[in-house]
């Protein structure tokens, strides 16, 4: 569930367009790097009260972020281009994957590569609703993690990104604090391990 849940997080790295941009490439094509904060709502069937969490994220394009859940628990994930680090304060753990082909079945490629956007997805224009530039998109690949996800703009940024699975289970994450191409530390794309906790995984060179 929480490697889901990066991946759903890791689809919001998306940029600015222009003031009347129509398709998905003119809010996306210029990327370089990023960051933003967000708030995260999860809603189940079984339950009355979405789950909330807030962080947030950095980006270089086109492999590289860092994800920070910072409420109600702490979480880090971090990609350098090699390998994904996923880092739970809580079980005192850190887990360690190979990065190559780990999220191309994922929203996760909107982070380093918007212009395989049309590989991937099915994209359609859905219009203008309250302000919002609406998009929905459905995966191509029948093994995607989820049946398909929509993007909304409002004006220049990205406000706000849903994500349904074939559960039931809808996602929205709302963005603030957007910064478009800043100029970002590679070494904010280094995981440090902290003292004492566990490594699970591919840590070899």
């Amino acid at each position: 569930m929480k490697y889901i849940k990066m991946c759903l997080v890791l689809s919001i790295i998306l940029t600015s367009a222009q003031l009347q941009a129509k398709t998905i490439n003119d809010y996306l094509g210029h990327v370089k790097s990023m960051s933003a904060k967000f708030a995260q709502f999860v809603f189940n069937e079984s339950t009355q009260e979405p789950e909330e969490s807030k962080g947030s994220i950095s980006v270089i394009s086109p492999d590289k972020f860092r994800l920070e859940y910072n409420k109600p628990y702490k979480q880090i994930y971090v990609a350098d281009g090699v390998r994904l680090w996923s880092y739970d304060e809580d079980l005192e753990q850190v887990t360690v994957k190979k990065q190559q082909g780990l999220l191309a079945n994922s929203p996760a490629i909107v982070l380093g590569n918007p212009a395989q956007l049309d590989k991937a997805y099915v994209i359609k224009a859905q219009g203008v609703t309250k302000y919002v530039d609406w998009f929905h998109m459905t995966p191509k690949n029948p093994d995607s993690q989820f049946d398909h996800i929509r993007l909304g703009f409002a004006g220049k940024n990205l406000y706000i990104m849903e994500l349904y699975d074939s559960f039931g289970q809808r996602t929205q994450l709302k963005f603030s604090e957007l910064e478009y191409n800043p100029d970002l530390d590679a070494d904010h794309f280094v995981f440090n391990t902290p003292d004492g906790v566990d490594v699970i995984g591919d840590v070899e060179e």
